[in-house]
């Protein structure tokens, strides 16, 4: 049955901001069944069961559909299916859309009426796929659907030629003098044909054969025929057949009934996947990566032994040797791949692409390549959490120090007991890297631990122990601090190592801190001696992390100061206060 829609009926018109309540996604789900099922009548015969099991799959989405929806409106433009605006479905690729299979022929709006899953459903289906086949020049969709007379599938359809065509009016025709000339005409031209007749009647036959008698033009294609003809030889050299192959394997997948066949699969895939990259085929690894993941997902597809055999596919090719490999190829050109689809391919990886991984997102010059790989190391170590303590292990320095800082980042909290002791390691970057995850764990285990770093023989690394300890405001390193503030051996440090001694020390201690700050601060000698400025300028600005009345008091004191150095970071510490 077919309708054609008002002008003003589009996929958007009427659109409600409002929740509808329409089963979307199970109408979604519909139609990427109705795809695969379509795509199956086009790759196998009749009785193939890959065929079969898909329809039903397709009618029993139909039937539980029912149970939503007494009949299935939706419309239509070139890419997009839309449920009462809703977005349904969507293919990038013209060859094998169903929406643009019925847009291309006029159709705006198919309506499915219950019933049509157990009557017409094959029917359709073969509609669709004569539909599919049909060259320009000879019948459209809409003949083809006129033909079936489907009662359970319904559409609207707008005229394509006729829209803003203009139709001519009928003219003053031709007078009886003018029809009788032609009359007149035609009758000499039946009389001159038969005397020519007569007279080669009366020639004998020729005895020799002509070369004009066969007349190539008989037996040859016209323009039109070797233009369809070319279009064609062009659109099958430009199929993709890698893709359509690796459709039909995953298809076989996917029948659990046979488990020999999944495990030749399987071994087929393990091979294809090397190779694949080896070509510089990335986006055809990453697909199979990703039906991989998504079978294993499925309940009841694989058994243990088909499952631990995908899962060792994605292993392999997360390993070590495999991702070095990966990046040498990225690097001369063998794979040429955009970050978007690098980072499409890393995200599948499993934990032992951790290690080269984290390595070439410390050394990469490339800056947009570093993100991704950074990005990428991130989503893999929350997947592989332990992977990233064992990291933490590695002899190499990089390594070590990336993963580090990754286990702060990701809040691996079991990590404590491993950073304790790289926080000993003899490279001072590794050491960093130790504390700057100590301070975003905050983890205690690792924050005693930092005393000790206090003393480190690297500069860096004795200012980033202090500035973890205040930042953590680990009371119990308070003696400890306290110490290094009345020692001679801060006296002769940088003003940076002074100041984040100081300020640590006032964040640890808090209220306890103020009675050896002030003193520091303030106290004058016997003979009027002070401490020096970088001293008292350190001293004040530790007050100033204490947000204690008696605090401000000795910050106030010294506002009025003679040396000009401590009387700006007094000013400076009461207004971190404020």
């Amino acid at each position: 049955m077919t309708e054609q829609p008002d002008p003003s009926d589009t996929p958007h018109a009427g659109l409600d901001w409002e929740e509808s309540g329409l089963p979307v996604e199970q109408v979604r789900s519909l139609f990427v069944t109705l795809g695969k099922a379509f795509r199956a009548y086009q790759l196998y015969d009749e009785n193939n069961p890959v065929r079969q099991r898909f329809v039903d799959t397709l009618r029993g989405e139909f039937s539980a559909l029912w149970m939503e929806l007494d009949e299935l409106v939706v419309t239509l433009d070139e890419d997009h299916i839309f449920l009462d605006g809703s977005e349904v479905y969507f293919s990038e690729s013209r060859n094998d859309s169903l929406a643009f299979l019925f847009f291309k022929d006029g159709v705006r709006e198919v309506t499915f009426l219950q019933g049509v899953e157990t009557h017409e459903l094959d029917q359709l289906l073969g509609v669709l796929q004569r539909a599919r086949k049909l060259s320009p020049e000879g019948d459209d969709l809409l003949t083809v659907l006129w033909e079936a007379e489907l009662t359970y599938f319904r559409y609207k359809y707008v005229d394509l030629l006729a829209e803003g065509v203009a139709l001519p009016e009928a003219g003053p025709g031709n007078s009886s003098a003018e029809l009788q000339a032609a009359l007149e005409a035609e009758d000499q031209e039946i009389d001159e044909q038969a005397s020519r007749a007569e007279a080669g009647q009366e020639q004998e036959t020729p005895l020799t054969v002509r070369q004009d008698d066969f007349n190539p033009t008989l037996y040859a294609l016209d323009p039109r025929e070797m233009e369809t003809l070319r279009e064609e030889l062009q659109k099958e050299l430009r199929r993709d057949t890698r893709a359509d192959v690796l459709k039909a394997l995953f298809d076989r997948l996917e029948e659990p009934e046979n488990r020999e066949r999944q495990s030749e699969i399987l071994v087929i895939l393990e091979t294809l996947l090397p190779n694949f990259l080896s070509r510089g085929g990335l986006m055809a690894a990453t697909n199979v990566l990703r039906e991989l993941q998504r079978l294993e997902g499925l309940p009841g597809i694989f058994d243990e032994t088909r499952l631990s055999a995908s899962r060792a596919i994605l292993d392999r090719i997360s390993a070590p040797d495999a991702i070095e490999e990966l990046i040498a190829a990225l690097y001369n050109g063998t794979i040429r791949a955009s970050p978007t689809q690098l980072g499409a391919f890393l995200r599948f990886l499993r934990g032992g692409a951790l290690a080269p991984l984290l390595r070439e997102s410390e050394t990469v010059e490339h800056k947009e390549l570093q993100a991704v790989l950074r990005k990428a190391v991130q989503g893999i170590a929350n997947e592989n959490r332990s992977a990233v303590v064992e990291l933490l292990s590695q002899d190499d320095p990089v390594i070590a120090a990336a993963a580090a800082r990754l286990a702060g980042q990701i809040q691996v909290t079991e990590a404590g007991p491993a950073l304790v002791r790289l926080l000993r390691h003899e490279d001072p970057a590794v050491r960093l890297a130790a504390i700057e995850a100590a301070t975003t764990l905050k983890a205690s285990v690792v924050a005693g631990a930092l005393e000790s770093s206090l003393e480190d023989s690297e500069r860096e690394v004795r200012i980033a122990a202090a500035r973890a300890l205040g930042e953590l405001r680990y009371s119990p390193a308070q003696k400890k601090l306290a110490e290094l503030v009345r020692s001679r051996q801060l006296r002769v440090a940088d003003v940076s190592e002074k100041v984040a001694v100081f300020e640590a020390y006032g964040m640890s201690a808090q209220e306890a801190g103020v009675p050896l700050l002030d003193e520091l601060l303030n106290r004058k000698g016997l003979l009027g001696k002070r401490e020096s400025s970088e001293i008292r300028a350190a001293a004040a600005l530790g007050l100033g992390r204490i947000a204690t009345p008696e605090a401000r008091a000795s910050l106030e004191r010294a506002t009025q100061d003679d040396d000009p150095v401590v009387r700006a970071n007094v000013n400076r510490a009461l207004r971190h206060e404020d």
